[in-house]
């Protein structure tokens, strides 16, 4: 039976961020299901439990199947399904369980939780498939397991850069999967680490095999209507990934140092300054003290700087960066206002990434608690200036939790990094301080904290740029709606910015170029204006339009 009424079409359909994303109008899918006739056919049913998957059943947690158990006891079961799980066909690693160190409920609040009521979260990482062009990449997950572990199913959330077909925004499997993975159980028992593995990657690898909707109908000779449907977001997933791992692919080809790219070789300790590395272990054990001890805090409770990476390093980490910029390959600028950098998870550097995350996030904790907490993505970039390319980075904060900035080198004067307030705040765009950056030493602060990069005056400067990110910490009230105070007084011009001030005219001129951003702006917001706000417009016409 056709869906021929327009109130049933699809609204919204694309890519967001590499991820496949549908979206449909949820009170006109009802209002059109309920014309549906009880007798509809088994492609009907089919159809609808695919729209489950990309509707209400995509944001869905995973049905409880059973009782909870003691906690103790379902951790101790947790802890053995973990090591039964080791051997997994196709795992690369599993950890061990940790509990996370809050919670967010659904009103968005923070919450502790005790340690041994738990919830516990495992990492895990599984082979991709290795002759699939646009999947042979590493699949990363994370499980969070609750007290009812293993009578009820875990969250799970999906990392890494790779597009999936049926995964939702919130990179979690839809409830189709659940469904089918419940209802092919091996046994009706409590559920088995391993086996859910196993059907994950299964899923994640060939949605459509695994959900049994071939795109070729055995039995009538066509393709039905949901099989046309999921082939066709499983091919717009394999698009977006085939372009990205046909780079990686052919530069690891030309890669000079291996142990860069090696998934199963760990970080190696000669890379660190050794109190660094030291330090940064012993916040591991949650010894913090050697982690304090080792910074500099520039802006109390918001900028610090350590030492981290040796010169040896950071002259093997240009080295490959240079080696790229030669190969001539294709690479996606980092975001619009840096032109020359590269993305590192574009050339086959994500697991070094992932890795150098991880050390790092046990002093993202001890600094800034629940925005250092949780990372679980991250974008991490190379920028370059010098003469003739970009010069400085206007006034800007970060779409980061936390971001690590740390100085590759090379030679050069000027490129001083300006700290303001932070976002909301009322001293949002004063100056806080100036830091100068140094070879293989690394400055952290919260992306939220406004900063720019005065223009180099002669040589070459190269960064890495970490951003981290938690899902968790982002699904938070003090993250999706933080407080926005009226701005004190007027902001100093280091802190303007053109790209994003309403009053920037008012106070400079525009570079040259850049003139296009006038009247662009949107900061601060009318509720947050200054005593004596200036804009940049003038006056208003009749019209009420306005002018410069």
């Amino acid at each position: 039976m056709a869906l021929s009424s327009a109130s049933c079409r699809t609204v919204g359909r694309g890519l967001v961020r590499g991820r496949i994303f549908v979206a449909f109008r949820l009170r006109d899918w009802r209002a059109c299901s309920s014309k549906v006739p009880q007798q509809a056919s088994s492609r009907m049913a089919g159809f609808k439990a695919l729209l489950s998957a990309v509707t209400g059943g995509l944001l869905g947690r995973p049905r409880r199947i059973a009782a909870e158990r003691p906690p103790g006891q379902s951790l101790q079961h947790l802890q053995q399904a973990v090591e039964d799980a080791r051997g997994t066909p196709h795992l690369v690693s599993i950890t061990r369980p940790v509990h996370p160190p809050y919670l967010v409920d659904e009103a968005g609040e923070m919450l502790a939780i005790h340690p041994e009521a738990g919830p516990w979260d495992v990492h895990v990482i599984l082979e991709g498939e290795p002759s699939h062009p646009s999947f042979y990449a590493p699949l990363r997950l994370r499980l969070r397991f609750t007290a009812g572990w293993p009578s009820t199913p875990p969250e799970i959330y999906i990392g890494g850069q790779l597009a999936f077909a049926l995964v939702a925004r919130n990179r979690s499997p839809p409830k189709v999967f659940w469904d089918t993975f419940l209802a092919s159980k091996a046994s009706s028992g409590p559920l088995a680490l391993q086996e859910l593995l196993e059907h994950l990657r299964r899923f994640l690898l060939e949605p459509a095999n695994y959900l049994g909707m071939p795109e070729q109908d055995a039995e009538e000779g066509s393709p039905s209507l949901e099989a046309r449907r999921l082939h066709s977001w499983m091919r717009d997933a394999a698009r977006v990934n085939a372009k990205r791992l046909d780079v990686i692919k052919k530069y690891r080809k030309q890669a000079l140092h291996a142990q860069l790219f090696d998934e199963h070789r760990p970080l190696q300790e000669e890379w660190f300054v050794p109190e660094t590395w030291s330090a940064l272990r012993a916040l591991h054990t949650g010894d913090a003290q050697l982690g304090r001890a080792l910074l500099t805090e520039h802006a109390t409770g918001e900028v610090y700087s350590f030492p981290l990476f040796t010169d040896a390093f950071c002259g093997l980490l240009l080295e490959e960066i240079f080696n790229f910029y030669k190969s001539g390959l294709p690479a996606r600028r980092p975001n619009s206002m840096n032109n020359y950098g590269i993305i590192l998870g574009d050339i086959g550097l994500e697991p070094f990434i992932d890795k150098l995350q991880e050390l790092l996030q046990p002093l993202g904790q001890e600094l800034f608690q629940a925005p250092g907490s949780l990372w679980d993505g991250h974008h991490c970039f190379i920028v370059r200036y010098r003469e003739g390319e970009d010069l400085g980075l206007d006034m800007h904060t970060d779409d980061s939790d936390v971001t690590f900035n740390i100085c590759l080198g090379l030679d050069f004067t000027g490129a001083g990094l300006q700290f303001c307030g932070s976002v909301g705040a009322p001293e949002h765009r004063k100056h806080h301080m100036t830091y100068q950056h140094r070879k293989g030493h690394c400055v952290v602060h919260l992306g939220r904290k406004r900063h720019g990069a005065d223009d180099i005056t002669s040589g070459e400067r190269l960064n890495l740029i970490l951003w981290n990110h938690s899902s968790e910490y982002r699904q938070s009230r003090d993250y999706r709606t933080p407080p926005y105070a009226r701005e004190a007084a007027a902001p100093d011009e280091v802190c303007l910015s053109y790209t994003h001030d309403r009053d920037f005219g008012a106070y400079k001129d525009y570079p040259s170029g850049r003139e296009h951003f006038r009247g662009r702006g949107w900061c601060p917001p009318p509720a947050a204006e200054y005593p004596g706000f200036q804009s940049e417009f003038r006056f208003r016409s009749p019209s009420g339009d306005a002018k410069l």
